[in-house]
């Protein structure tokens, strides 16, 4: 199974790649993927800035502009990790409730392309077996892995999307588990699994923040 994609090991990467800005406010620019779960003191702090020198900088076009590519940039690996890369379903509830946490911008840049694949493939794969014909074994992986992946971020960030996956999730419990040889009782089982609060989370990530500046 790959390895999936962590935020942090992507953050520090960033770091060290983008050229010209001095350490700082780089890592201020990355940290915006989590604006909303941090205030904008907190980034400030994490990022080894005076709050009011990040209050100047989001003045400030050029930064602004890295703040907007990061996400980009972010949103655009992600989306392609969860396309290609498949995971045993409970791994991807760590990755779920991390994106949960993300600037709401960044959630619909990962989620409204990986959904839209999703609604089309949903309804491709529920008309050939309509009509009885062979569903492509690429496309019921691929289905798995966009369902799997948001319907546990829906469990974390509710919104209008998790009527249309519940929707869908008789297409993948009766057509797509069951064409696979898996367990269709385990997207029940993930879905109904407690999950932390929103408070822990965010206590979760700082204290994985707490390791980015070293």
């Amino acid at each position: 199974m790959s390895q999936r994609l962590d935020s942090l090991k992507w953050l520090r990467k960033k770091t060290s790649e983008i050229k010209g800005e001095s350490l700082p406010v780089r890592r201020a620019a990355l940290l915006h993927v989590y604006v909303g779960a941090l205030t904008l003191g907190e980034i400030a702090a994490y990022a080894g800035l005076a709050a009011e020198t990040l209050q100047g900088l989001r003045l400030n076009a050029r930064f602004m502009k890295m703040v907007d590519t990061v996400k980009k940039e972010y949103a655009s690996d992600l989306r392609e990790d969860i396309l290609v890369n498949t995971y045993d379903i409970e791994d991807y509830e760590p990755l779920a409730s991390d994106v949960a946490l993300f600037d709401e911008i960044l959630r619909m840049q990962i989620k409204l392309p990986l959904f839209t694949q999703l609604r089309k493939l949903s309804e491709k794969i529920e008309s050939k077996y309509r009509y009885n014909l062979k569903i492509d074994s690429y496309d019921l992986m691929l289905f798995r892995r966009l369902f799997s992946f948001l319907i546990l971020v829906e469990k974390y960030a509710t919104t209008l999307t998790a009527q249309s996956l519940l929707e869908m999730k008789k297409i993948a419990e009766e057509i797509v588990w069951y064409s696979l040889h898996l367990d269709k009782n385990e997207i029940d089982l993930m879905l109904e699994k407690p999950m932390a609060t929103i408070d822990e989370r965010v206590a979760g990530l700082k204290a994985r923040l707490d390791e980015f500046g070293k």
